[in-house]
């Protein structure tokens, strides 16, 4: 089913065909986005569910994320679909957990969780998360979730209908950054998902104009921002109330090597980090791994990829919002210029 090469490490664990589809049959799933779901766990969980109600038309199957981002909206009013926005949903004996890095990127009832059945499919780094999952596929080299899932069709011979490939194809597109991340294979799969499909209506569906909230985040970021200079990198450090991620990525898209952006939500009593690099950093510095490292440290989880990671963490309420900024931003600098120094060190 899996054509594996030994270069394809860091793959941390695989199903077999008949694994995978035993437990697409069940008469109950649950298919999991993180928060703030993108297009690519969208269009992962969209493929999954069409693919399980083919195992078993008289199932039940659902998807569920505590929210959807504006595009991800798009995209499911434009094919017909559907996610559940739930805080802690009501768990079926089997979960499939998709694109997702931590489980604090999910609101759901851990404990609860722990006694289901638990299937992961993910691109991220492995984390904690994999460790509670009855089985899990993680591919760190893909660049998105949604090509595990169209190859897993490819592989088994189902061509999904229109729409499950529209979403597919959305996911794809936006987890490699309008292809600037794809690989060969990425190419192989577009090819495969795009008969009949306009690839200008694909880019149509990723391109709709920032809403309003959004924009003024960025704005504040930009405006909030406090940038040092460690061996000539330009570190750049912000805090939002919301769109941590995309004003990290806007903080490095306009010059920054390293953005670290926080939000800290009093309300929810957490703490948000989203990071961005450019590339040449991420040789250095895997901020993955290093988000992983700094959610522990703060009572939570993260992960990631090279070039963007991220972490929730718990808020100390008995801080102020403005302390709390302070040190989480200091700890992030901290900890990265640590990180540097060490693979400089044993680069040269």
């Amino acid at each position: 089913f899996w054509n594996f090469k030994l270069y394809y490490l860091p793959i941390i664990f695989m199903v077999s065909k008949m694994e995978l589809l035993e437990y697409l049959k069940r008469d109950e799933i649950l298919f999991l986005c993180h928060h703030n779901a993108d297009p690519d766990a969208v269009g992962s969980c969209v493929a999954l569910k069409y693919l399980a109600s083919q195992l078993n038309p008289k199932g039940k199957f659902r998807i569920s994320a505590d929210s959807v981002s504006k595009l991800s909206r798009n995209i499911l009013n434009e094919i017909g679909e559907r996610v559940d926005i739930e805080l802690y949903p009501k768990l079926p004996d089997t979960v499939f957990i998709v694109d997702t890095a931590s489980i604090n990127q999910l609101k759901v009832n851990f404990e609860e969780l722990k006694e289901k059945e638990v299937i992961l499919i993910d691109h991220h780094k492995k984390t904690d998360l994999a460790d509670i999952c009855k089985y899990y596929i993680i591919k760190e080299d893909y660049p998105s979730t949604s090509e595990i899932i169209a190859e897993i069709f490819k592989e088994l011979n189902i061509f999904p209908p229109k729409n499950v490939r529209t979403a597919l194809l959305c996911g794809i597109v936006y987890d490699t950054k309008h292809l600037k991340l794809a690989n060969p294979k990425t190419f192989e799969l577009i090819s495969y998902l795009i008969k009949d499909i306009s690839f200008q209506k694909i880019l149509y569906l990723l391109s709709q104009e920032s809403d309003v909230s959004k924009r003024t985040a960025h704005l504040k970021a930009c405006s909030r921002m406090e940038i040092r200079e460690f061996d000539k990198l330009k570190i750049a450090l912000s805090h939002v109330s919301s769109h941590e991620a995309s004003c990290a990525k806007t903080i490095v898209s306009i010059g920054a090597d390293v953005a670290f952006v926080v939000a800290v939500r009093k309300k929810e009593g957490e703490i948000r980090v989203s990071a961005r690099c450019r590339k040449h950093v991420s040789k250095y510095v895997h901020l993955g791994n290093l988000m992983e490292k700094i959610g522990k440290e703060l009572g939570g989880s993260g992960g990631g990829h090279g070039e963007a990671g991220g972490l929730n963490a718990p808020y100390d309420k008995s801080k102020s919002k403005e302390k709390v900024i302070k040190e989480v931003l200091e700890l992030c600098y901290k900890r990265f210029v640590e990180e540097y120094k060490k693979a400089k060190t044993q680069i040269n």
